[in-house]
């Protein structure tokens, strides 16, 4: 009996690691033929001087946003540390990783913080308490922003794109992870349960700073939208955003949740009344904004460190 529990257990990772390739292969075909339908226009949207300059100035405004994921991170340390290492030394740590979440498997970002922060000191139970707050509490802001303000557009994306597109799989296998992710929060909860009323304050805090993350990233897509078409209403466009980071996130093999993302803000922006091409315009032009503030922030995190060893 004892042996068959781990061999159940690797078949079943084997069947979520097969799904979410299958689901970003089908994504990824999706965008691919999105750029296709449209290449003519795309081509003119993306290479506009406005659309650049409001990529380059969404990319640094993504990075000075992403601090606030940080310092929800460190939020949790503390809780079971206490200050073992400082905001500052969490931050570079944060930052350095950001960019390792475009290697396979969408987690080594996570991995990389982990030993890091091992080696500055901070302990297991603290570190596995800071990943699992990471994801339940990404998922629930993501998921609330969602469903709260752009529930109608999906509602209007499943009824365009059909039952028999191959992104309603898509969909219904993110609504499983999603149940498996309320799960897992639960799961948070009771192993938080010997912290005290510790672990509810500076979870409310992470939920708080996650959906001023996910807020701001909305309007970084509004901003993408707005040099393209005039139009859109400002809380349904933070809701794509906020899915579809959540479905990107939650898709496992997905590095960064390429493909995936992008294929579920193109649903959602046609949905919402944008031209096909500028949908698909904002889509990859987000992409370059996360890609570059991702790296951004690395470079960053790296000059200092150099500086300060110097």
């Amino acid at each position: 009996m004892q042996t068959a529990q781990p061999a159940k257990s690797s078949r079943l990772k084997s069947i979520v690691r097969l799904g979410g390739l299958t689901v970003s292969l089908a994504a990824l075909v999706f965008v691919g033929l999105a750029i296709h339908r449209s290449f003519g226009d795309l081509q003119r949207q993306l290479i506009s001087p406005l659309f650049l300059i409001a990529i380059l100035g969404c990319a640094i405004a993504y990075a000075a946003m992403l601090q606030l994921v940080g310092i929800a991170w460190y939020r949790f340390l503390v809780l079971i540390d206490g200050p073992s290492f400082g905001l500052g030394r969490a931050l570079a740590i944060f930052a350095r990783t950001q960019i390792y979440k475009y290697l396979p498997s969408n987690v080594m970002h996570m991995v990389g913080r982990f030993a890091l922060a091992r080696s500055a000191g901070a302990s297991n139970r603290a570190l596995a308490v800071a990943q699992i707050g990471e994801l339940s509490i990404t998922i629930l802001a993501a998921g609330a922003l969602g469903v709260l303000l752009a529930w109608p557009i999906f509602q209007g994306a499943y009824a365009r794109y059909g039952p028999d597109n191959p992104a309603l799989t898509m969909g219904l296998i993110a609504a499983s992870l999603l149940a498996l992710a309320i799960g897992m929060g639960l799961l948070f909860r009771f192993r938080m349960a010997d912290i005290g009323g510790g672990a509810l304050v500076v979870s409310a805090e992470a939920f708080v700073l996650y959906v001023l993350f996910f807020i701001g990233n909305g309007l970084l897509i509004v901003a993408l939208f707005r040099t393209l078409n005039d139009g859109g209403h400002m809380a349904e466009l933070i809701g794509i955003g906020a899915a579809a980071w959540l479905i990107g996130f939650v898709v496992p093999g997905a590095p960064g949740g390429l493909g995936v993302r992008e294929a579920v803000l193109i649903m959602g922006l046609t949905a919402a009344g944008l031209p096909h091409p500028s949908a698909t315009a904002v889509a990859l032009g987000n992409r370059l904004v996360t890609v570059l503030g991702d790296c951004l922030l690395a470079l960053v995190a790296l000059m200092l460190q150099r500086r300060k060893s110097a």
